[in-house]
C-alpha cells in the first residue's frame, strides 16, 4: 500500500479529535444564512424567509438593482492629458527597477498603470531574492495610497511649512553647537550607503552628532560575537545554497530571520528533486513553538528558548567525540545530528536565533569546528540588514535622563512602542532640551510626543539606494510624484547641514564616487549610471570567502551558558515574530491584518500559544480569555493550542497592540515589547516566570482553517527521500481509474488546431507556506478585505490559501503546506449546477466566471469539492461599514484596472490571472512571434520565492509545466472524483529523521 495512506492528517486538533462541535460546523457549506435585512432593508423583519425563499424573491431582483444602480451612477467624465507624457500610453504598464522598504532591502520591479504604482515584483537580476518578494514586499503598494500618512510637516501638533519649520530646526541646531549639547540621530538598520553618507556629512557639519541605531529586533549578538570570536564585528552573509546540512537552533530564517527571501530561495534549490540523481539537503529545527522553518524541517526537535545555549554545548561536545548532557534533548538525538554534520564538513551549517552573544559564541566555535567560515558563511561580505546595537541605545537614554541631548532626530524608529525602555524613553524625551524631531512618514507612538515632525517620501516616491549585502547594490527611484507635501529625509538632514543640492544629486555623486569605481564595465559614468538605473542591481561582491579560526573564550561562553538556570516545571514566555505583521512597522497594513499566519491560520490577533499538554493540564480550551502575568506586567489574550510547541512553553507574537498606527492597526492585538528581556545587555525574546489566569470569557479568534474535514481523503501525497531513490513514484503508486459518461473535451481554437491548454503545477517539496503568493494574488486582482468579524464568520475573500496539515503525533507532527486555488477542473462540478451559467469552460481549458451573470445562488460552491469559490458578501470596497480599504479615491488608486472590482452578490475565484494570459498573447502577437513558454506567469507564480509554481501550456509538450506533469510525482487532488482538475502538485518527499 502507498506511504500516503499510512498516515492521518488533520488540520486542526478539533478535526484529530472530532469534538461534537467540529462535526456540526464542518457538515454546514455556509457558517450562516445570507443576511436578508442587508439587502432588503427594514422589510426583512416581516419577511420570516429561509435562504430558498429568499433567492425565489430576490435572485432576479439583484441584476436588476445592478441594472438600476448602472443607470444612476453619477457621470465621471474622463479628463485627457493637457501635455502627455512620453512613457505613458494608456492602458500599457511600465515597469520601473527599486527597492522595497524594509531593512531586507530586496530589489523590486514596480508596475504602475498611468503613473500609479500598482504592484511589486521582486528584480530577477537579483541574486539576493531574484523574482520572489515576501508578503510584506508585496503588500507596500498598499502603504502608498494610505490616507493616514501625513500631508505635510507638522509643529507643536499644527500643520507648518516647510521653511518655518526648517528654520526652527537649523536654529536649534546651531543653539546646541554653541552650548556644547549632544546631537544624536537615532535610526532603524540603514542599509543605504549615500543614506550614510549624509549622515556622516551631517556628523561633520554638527561635531557633537553620534548616529545610534537601534532595531525592534535585535540581531546585535550575532555581530558581537563574531567580533569576539573572529575580529570582524560582523553579520555574516550566510549561503544557505552551500549547505548540504542545515541545523537550526530557534533561527526561523524561512521565515522572519535575517534575509528570508534570500534563504527560501536558496533552500528550495536544494530540496527540488526536478533532476535526474538530484540529492536533497538534510534539514534539522531545534525550536520553542513551531515556526515556519520548523514546519518544512525533516527532523523537528521542540526545546525550551531557555536551553538553546545548552544543547548548542552538547552538539559541540558530540562533534568533539565526546558526550555531555547539558540540555534535556535526548544524546542519541544530539549524535544523530553530530555524524550528519561531520559528514558534510565544509558544506553545512548552524544557524541560532538567540540574541546571547554566549550562544552565538558557542555556534561560531561548531562552525569553526565544522569548517563552514569561507563557504557556507561569509565573514567577507557581510550583511547590512541588522546594525542595531541596544548597547549604545541604552547610552543615549542615560545621556537623555541627564539632560544632555540638545537634539534628537528619529528616523525610522518608534521607540515608544518597540522598546522595553519605552517608560524611559518617554520619560527621557522631556529632558531633550532644545528640539526632538521625528522624520516618520506618520503619526505614531512616538513621533505623537514630539514638536516637530519632517515627514518622509514613501519609498515609491523617493530616491535612493540599499547594500545590504557588501558589494550587492540596488538602486531606489521615484515611481509615482509625491502625494502630499512630504520631503525626503535625506533632502530634511541637507537642509538642516545647509547644503543646496538635493539628495538625488547627492546620490547620483555618491555613486560616480563608490560603486562605480568598483565596476570596470562601464568606462562612461552616464552610461554606467542610466544602465543600473534599468537594471536595477549592481553586484561587484566577485572575491570568494576566506576562512576564518575561531579564537573566541570558549571555556567562558560555556561557563555562563551552564549557570543558567532552567526550572522544566514552570513555564517560559517565548515572543516571536509573525510572517505579516513583523514588528509591527505595518500594523496599519489591512492585507497584512488579514493574511492568515502559515501556522496557526489566525489573522488579525495575537494570541497565547499553548502546547496541547500544557493546556489540557490548566484546562484551557481555544479562544478562553486568560490572564497573562510577568513580573508587575500583565494582559489579558486568548488561548490557541497550537500542536508542536514545547511543553511548557507560551508563545505570543509581537508587532500588535499599536495605539497610534492609523485606522486599520489601532487597538488589534496586545504589544508585548515591554515584555522583552534583558540578558547581559541584549534584548532577549524569553523569559522565565510566567503566569497564567482564566478570566472566565470566551474570545472569538478569525481563523481560516477550522472550516471543513478531510473525510479520510487524499488530499497530501508524500514519501521519505530514501523511499523516492528506490521509487520516483513513492507515495503516488495508487492512481484511480477513471470511467465517464460524457465523451472527452476537446480544447480547440477557432481553426480547430489544438490550442492553448493551460495548466499549472505546484511543488510541495518547494512550497514553504510563506504566503507570499496569497498577498500577490491579492493585490493582482483587487481581492478584498473584509475584517476581523466577517473572517469569524467564515467570509475571508483570498483566491488562494495555503492548507495547512498536521500528520503524526500532536505534541510535535509533521507538517505540509498546500497552496489550494480553483483547480480549473475539466469536468467542473461548478459548471453543470449553475443556473444562469455564470460559469463555465473555455477554449483553452480554464473555469471562467461571468460576474455580470452570476446571481449568488451559491450552488457552486457548495458543489465544489475543494471549496476555492467565494460569495461576495458586501460592498466590501465602499461600504462605509467595512473601513478596510481605505474609503477615500486614493485607496482605490491601487486597483488593477484590468481586473473588475466585484460587486456584492456574486461568486469570486481565482481565474488564473487570465488579464496576463490576455496580455502575453496580445504581446506575442503583436510582435508576430509564437508564444514563449515562461512569458506569462500568474501573480502567485512570479512572487513565490522558492519558485514552486509553475504555469504554463499543456498542450505545448516542450514547456516546463507540461514536463512536470509527467513526472511520476505529479497528481491531482481528489483524483477519484474525476473533476480532472489542470492543477497538480509534486509530492512531498522528506529525509527520515
Amino acid at each position: 500500500m502507498s506511504s500516503t495512506f499510512s498516515k492521518k492528517y488533520w488540520q486542526s486538533l478539533e478535526e484529530k479529535q472530532q469534538e461534537p462541535k467540529f462535526i456540526e460546523t464542518s457538515q454546514h457549506e455556509f457558517a450562516e444564512e445570507i443576511p436578508v435585512e442587508e439587502f432588503l432593508g427594514e422589510k426583512a423583519a416581516s419577511l420570516p424567509l429561509d435562504r430558498r425563499d429568499f433567492l425565489k424573491l430576490a435572485g432576479f431582483s439583484f441584476s436588476v438593482a445592478g441594472l438600476a444602480a448602472c443607470s444612476n451612477m453619477p457621470v465621471e467624465r474622463a479628463i485627457p492629458y493637457l501635455i502627455q507624457p512620453e512613457d505613458v500610453i494608456p492602458g500599457v504598464p511600465n515597469y520601473y527597477a527599486s527597492t522595497s522598504n524594509c531593512p531586507c532591502a530586496c530589489a523590486i520591479v514596480v508596475k504602475t498603470r498611468e503613473g500609479r504604482p500598482i504592484k511589486l515584483e521582486g528584480n530577477p537580476a537579483s541574486s539576493i531574492n531574484g523574482q520572489g518578494l515576501c508578503a510584506v514586499g508585496q503588500a507596500q503598494v498598499l502603504g502608498l495610497y494610505d490616507s493616514s500618512r501625513l500631508k505635510g510637516p507638522i509643529f507643536e501638533g499644527k500643520p507648518t511649512d516647510w521653511e518655518t519649520l526648517d528654520n526652527k530646526v537649523r536654529t536649534a541646531l546651531i543653539v546646541a553647537v554653541g552650548e556644547k549639547k549632544k546631537i544624536r540621530i537615532l535610526t532603524q538598520s540603514i542599509v543605504s550607503p549615500s543614506t550614510k553618507k549624509v549622515i556622516e556629512k551631517f556628523a561633520n557639519k554638527y561635531p557633537q552628532t553620534e548616529h545610534v541605531v537601534v532595531d525592534a529586533i535585535s540581531y546585535s549578538a550575532i555581530f558581537k560575537a563574531n567580533g569576539l570570536s573572529f575580529g570582524r564585528q560582523v553579520i555574516p552573509h550566510y549561503q544557505l545554497g552551500q549547505a548540504k546540512v542545515i541545523v537550526s537552533i530557534g533561527a526561523d530564517f524561512l521565515g522572519t530571520w535575517l534575509s528570508p527571501v534570500e534563504f527560501s530561495r536558496n533552500y528550495a534549490a536544494n530540496r527540488k528533486l526536478n533532476q535526474p540523481n538530484a540529492g536533497m539537503s538534510f534539514h534539522a529545527q531545534l525550536e520553542a513553538n513551531l515556526s515556519l522553518s520548523g514546519s518544512n524541517a525533516d527532523l523537528r526537535v521542540p526545546v525550551a528558548a531557555s536551553e538553546y545555549g545548552k544543547v548548542l554545548l552538547d552538539l559541540y561536545e558530540a562533534l568533539k567525540g565526546s558526550e555531555s548532557k547539558n540540555s534535556s534533548v535526548k544524546p542519541e538525538m544530539i549524535h544523530q545530528l553530530s555524524e550528519k554534520l561531520l559528514a558534510n564538513k565544509g558544506s553545512s551549517l548552524v544557524l541560532c536565533g538567540s540574541n546571547d552573544i554566549q550562544d552565538q559564541i558557542v555556534t561560531n566555535a561548531i562552525n569553526s569546528l565544522l569548517g563552514n567560515y569561507g563557504k557556507t558563511i561569509d565573514l567577507d561580505h557581510p550583511s547590512f540588514q541588522r546594525q542595531g546595537d541596544e548597547a549604545k541605545f541604552a547610552t543615549l537614554l542615560e545621556e537623555m535622563q541627564k539632560e544632555e541631548v540638545g537634539v534628537l532626530i528619529l528616523y525610522g524608529v518608534n521607540p515608544l512602542y518597540s522598546s522595553p525602555h519605552a517608560q524611559a524613553f518617554s520619560e527621557g524625551l522631556k529632558n531633550v532640551t532644545l528640539a526632538v524631531i521625528s522624520l516618520d512618514p506618520y503619526f505614531n507612538e512616538t513621533s505623537y510626543q514630539v514638536a516637530a515632525i519632517a515627514p518622509d517620501h514613501h519609498q515609491l516616491e523617493s530616491w535612493g539606494d540599499a547594500e545590504p549585502v557588501q558589494g550587492y547594490y540596488s538602486l531606489v527611484q521615484p515611481t509615482i510624484s509625491p502625494l502630499f507635501n512630504t520631503r525626503a529625509a535625506q533632502d530634511s538632514l541637507l537642509k538642516w547641514m545647509g547644503e543646496l543640492q538635493t539628495y538625488d544629486v547627492f546620490l547620483k555623486n555618491a555613486w560616480r564616487e563608490g560603486p562605480y569605481l568598483r565596476q570596470s564595465t562601464h568606462l562612461n559614468f552616464e552610461k554606467f549610471w542610466q544602465e543600473t538605473l534599468k537594471q536595477g542591481v549592481l553586484e561587484v561582491a566577485v572575491s570568494s570567502a576566506s576562512a576564518y579560526a575561531f579564537r573566541g573564550n570558549l571555556e567562558e561562553a560555556a561557563s555562563k551558558i551552564k549557570a543558567r538556570h532552567t526550572n522544566a516545571e514552570k513555564m517560559e514566555l517565548v515572543l516571536y515574530e509573525k510572517i505579516a505583521i513583523r514588528d509591527g512597522a505595518n500594523a496599519n497594513n489591512p492585507w497584512l491584518q488579514e493574511l492568515p499566519d502559515p501556522i496557526s491560520k489566525i489573522t488579525w490577533d495575537n494570541y497565547v500559544c499553548l502546547a496541547p499538554v500544557l493546556a489540557k493540564k490548566l484546562g484551557y480550551e481555544n479562544e478562553d480569555l486568560v490572564k497573562i502575568r510577568l513580573g508587575d506586567q500583565a494582559l489579558e489574550l486568548p488561548v490557541y493550542i497550537q500542536p508542536g510547541q514545547q511543553e511548557n512553553t507560551v508563545a505570543v507574537a509581537l508587532g500588535y497592540g499599536r495605539s497610534q498606527a492609523g485606522s486599520v492597526g489601532n487597538g488589534v492585538g496586545k504589544n508585548l515589547f515591554p515584555w522583552l528581556n534583558l540578558v547581559e545587555g541584549q534584548w532577549v525574546t524569553y523569559a522565565q516566570g510566567l503566569s497564567l489566569t482564566k478570566v472566565g470569557r470566551k474570545y472569538p479568534l478569525a481563523l481560516t482553517q477550522t472550516h471543513s474535514s478531510l473525510h479520510g481523503r487524499p488530499i497530501i501525497k508524500e514519501a521519505s527521500f530514501e523511499e523516492f531513490q528506490k521509487n520516483p513514484a513513492a507515495g503516488n503508486e495508487e492512481r484511480a481509474h477513471l470511467l465517464s459518461l460524457y465523451p472527452a473535451r476537446q480544447d480547440s481554437n477557432q481553426d480547430q488546431k489544438v490550442g492553448h491548454a493551460w495548466g499549472m503545477v505546484i511543488d510541495l517539496n518547494a512550497c514553504t507556506g510563506c504566503g507570499a503568493c496569497v498577498i500577490a494574488c491579492q493585490a493582482e486582482n483587487n481581492v478584498a478585505v473584509v475584517g476581523k468579524d466577517e473572517v469569524r464568520r467564515r467570509r475571508e475573500m483570498h483566491w488562494i490559501r495555503i492548507d495547512r496539515y498536521y500528520s503524526d503525533s500532536e505534541d510535535n507532527p509533521s507538517v505540509v503546506h498546500q497552496p489550494m486555488t480553483c483547480q480549473h477542473c475539466g469536468n467542473a462540478p461548478c459548471e453543470t449546477v449553475c443556473p444562469v451559467i455564470a460559469t463555465n469552460h473555455t477554449s483553452d481549458g480554464l473555469n471562467a466566471q461571468v460576474y455580470n451573470r452570476c446571481v449568488g445562488t451559491r450552488y457552486c460552491a457548495n458543489n465544489c469539492p475543494y471549496k476555492v469559490r467565494h460569495f461576495n458578501w458586501f460592498r466590501y470596497f465602499d461600504n462605509d461599514k467595512f473601513p478596510y480599504n481605505q474609503q477615500d479615491a486614493l485607496g482605490k488608486m491601487v486597483l488593477n484596472p484590468d481586473v473588475v472590482v466585484r460587486s456584492r452578490g456574486v461568486m469570486e475565484k481565482c481565474s488564473m490571472c487570465i488579464q496576463r494570459i490576455q496580455a502575453g498573447k496580445l504581446d506575442a502577437k503583436l510582435a508576430g512571434l509564437p508564444l514563449q513558454d515562461g512569458q506569462i506567469k500568474t501573480a502567485c507564480q512570479q512572487s513565490c520565492p522558492t519558485d514552486a509554481i509553475v504555469f504554463g501550456d499543456i498542450n505545448d509538450h516542450q514547456s516546463k509545466v507540461s514536463r512536470f506533469k509527467t513526472s511520476q510525482r505529479d497528481y491531482v487532488v481528489l483524483e477519484e472524483v474525476g473533476t480532472k482538475p489542470v492543477v497538480s502538485y509534486l509530492t512531498k518527499i522528506r529525509n527520515k529523521a
